[in-house]
């Protein structure tokens, strides 16, 4: 009867701590940074953005750097791609360098975040995705 009490206990323990785990780990993953979103008229201008082509075209190229790069793996735009880190908004949630940052050196911006750094597009792609990304 104490071996059965004690396996009874134990179990619960090791359900409440699984339970506590997945939901700091779930609230992690889905935190957003903490930066108060910005009216897109307030952000700076990126200069490498900036006059590099017409913005339709920009914006076109970067969503093709986008689905070359494998990015609906992870993330979604308008219901395409992985529920977990929808990027809708995201051009007005952050500035031109804090969108570049995070593609390029995630963990500057949140240590320890599991994001891969992809520095090695080209400052044409980098540019291109930016833009579309400050237009989703």
């Amino acid at each position: 009867m104490m071996r059965e009490s004690l396996a009874r206990a134990a179990a619960l323990g090791t359900t409440v701590a699984v339970t506590a785990a997945v939901g700091t780990f779930a609230a992690l993953q889905q935190r957003a940074p903490d930066v108060p979103p910005r009216p897109p008229a307030e952000r700076p201008a990126d200069p490498d953005v900036a006059g590099a082509d017409t913005p339709l075209a920009l914006v076109d190229r970067g969503r093709s750097v986008y689905g070359d790069s494998g990015c609906a793996t992870c993330h979604s735009i308008a219901g395409q791609g992985s529920p977990r880190f929808p990027l809708d908004g995201v051009g007005s949630r952050l500035s031109t360098q804090e969108i570049r940052l995070w593609i390029v050196v995630p963990q500057q911006i949140r240590p320890g975040v599991r994001k891969p750094a992809y520095d090695h597009l080209s400052e044409e792609e980098l540019a291109a995705l930016i833009a579309y990304m400050e237009s989703v």
